[in-house]
């Protein structure tokens, strides 16, 4: 799992009577919910509802969404082991297995169907943050200090680039900083619209007498479990 970048996923469909095999990711049911209601999602049922499940697979949700993927319709759970989130693993994968979700899934889809939580025709994903994984809190930019990161603020930064991207480095308190281009550049944490870290390649070796072309290679975030 640690190329893709989306992490741990399993995709498909499940219905009322599904055979003896992996469970899939995706659920879909049809009722006659109108379209006008289908934005309306109550997260915190939901979260209750799950956490039972979550705890049951040692799991912990890091990010709940909701809305449309290609025209349907699609809930979101991003997740990650317990354990990773305790020790504040460097490891934006989450420790999470792509079986893992799809037994997470399972029970989930379950759980829902139980108590109707969305009534109209909806995809359900379940998956671990991968290595483009959002950040969400002050946490997450301690955790991952140190890692690539692309972060978009509401008002430009000192410099006036909305758009930083560079290593995250250690921030004062309700700040963050980046290092662009070999610069530091500070911004409130309030300002951050969206954060999440990016995946880069190693860029290709020059070519040295009596050597093949050089090839790029995929290079590991710091502080990725090998």
């Amino acid at each position: 799992m640690g190329t893709e970048s989306r992490g741990a996923r399993e995709e498909g469909r499940v219905r009322k009577a599904p055979p003896r095999r992996p469970v899939p990711v995706f659920r879909m049911q049809q009722t006659s919910t109108e379209q006008a209601n289908k934005t309306i999602v109550d997260f915190d049922r939901i979260r209750a509802a799950v956490r039972p499940v979550l705890a049951a697979h040692g799991v912990s949700l890091v990010d709940l969404e909701w809305g449309t993927d290609h025209g349907a319709w699609t809930l979101r759970f991003t997740i990650e082991s317990n354990e990773a989130a305790a020790s504040m693993s460097s490891d934006p994968a989450g420790g999470v297995s792509l079986d893992q979700c799809a037994d997470v899934s399972r029970d989930i889809s379950t759980v829902l169907d139980e108590v109707d939580a969305i009534a109209h025709a909806y995809s359900l994903e379940v998956s671990s943050p991968g290595l483009d994984r959002k950040l969400h809190s002050p946490a997450d930019f301690v955790r991952f200090r140190g890692q690539s990161a692309r972060v978009k603020l509401a008002r430009p930064a000192p410099d006036g680039q909305r758009l930083l991207r560079g290593e995250l480095l250690e921030a004062p308190e309700n700040k963050v900083a980046v290092l662009v281009d070999g610069k530091r550049i500070e911004a409130p944490l309030d300002d951050v619209v969206e954060a999440r870290l990016v995946y880069e390649l190693a860029p290709a070796p020059k070519k040295t007498k009596g050597s093949g072309a050089g090839k790029s290679q995929r290079v590991k975030p710091k502080g990725q479990n090998r």
